[in-house]
């Protein structure tokens, strides 16, 4: 049975770090920097990166990485990461996870959420789950990671009436 958290507990960096690693798609930068990020939240209460986790049956199997950013207008969050380990992928639980972020997000007050990725071959599923999952391609920065590399900066607009992560919308990003 899946369920959801927003606590960090203690042995969750080392967690991130698995679930990270486990997808191939992280290098060694982007996994400390994610561990890193819940170790300073575990012991400092002033950091601003949030992290959601999905459960299966106890076992942590997703999580998410997000924050309200400091300059931007009110009620605007990025997602800076959203993994699910390995043999979990393709069982819907990526777009369950963003369907709870969603939904945490609004009793917030969140009015949008962007999210970037990579613009290679290697990340086309990404970007296809983004876009089933309501979120539209909004800017493209050139060669950002790299040569070849662009940013695709996507955003879902929170706040557009009548959005919500509806059963059409949620099988389709199935």
């Amino acid at each position: 049975m899946l369920s959801f958290r927003d606590r960090l507990r203690e042995n969750d960096p080392e967690i991130i770090a698995r679930i990270a690693a486990s997808t191939g798609f992280f290098d060694d930068r982007d996994i400390q920097l994610n561990t890193e990020i819940a170790r300073h939240l575990l012991h400092h209460k002033d950091c601003e990166h949030r992290f959601l986790f999905a459960e299966d049956n106890g076992k942590t199997v997703a999580y998410a990485c997000f924050e309200e950013l400091p300059d931007a207008k009110a009620g605007t969050y990025e997602l800076f990461w959203l993994s699910t380990l390995n043999e979990y992928r393709g069982l819907g639980i990526g777009r369950r996870l963003v369907a709870y972020l969603i939904e945490h997000l609004k009793s917030l007050g969140a009015e949008r959420l962007y999210v970037k990725t990579d613009s290679t071959a290697q990340y086309e599923p990404t970007r296809r789950f983004y876009e089933k999952c309501g979120f539209r391609l909004r800017a493209v920065l050139p060669e950002y990671y790299g040569t070849g590399d662009d940013c695709c900066i996507y955003c879902l607009d929170i706040a557009e009436d009548g959005f919500g992560f509806s059963e059409q919308k949620y099988a389709a990003a199935e």
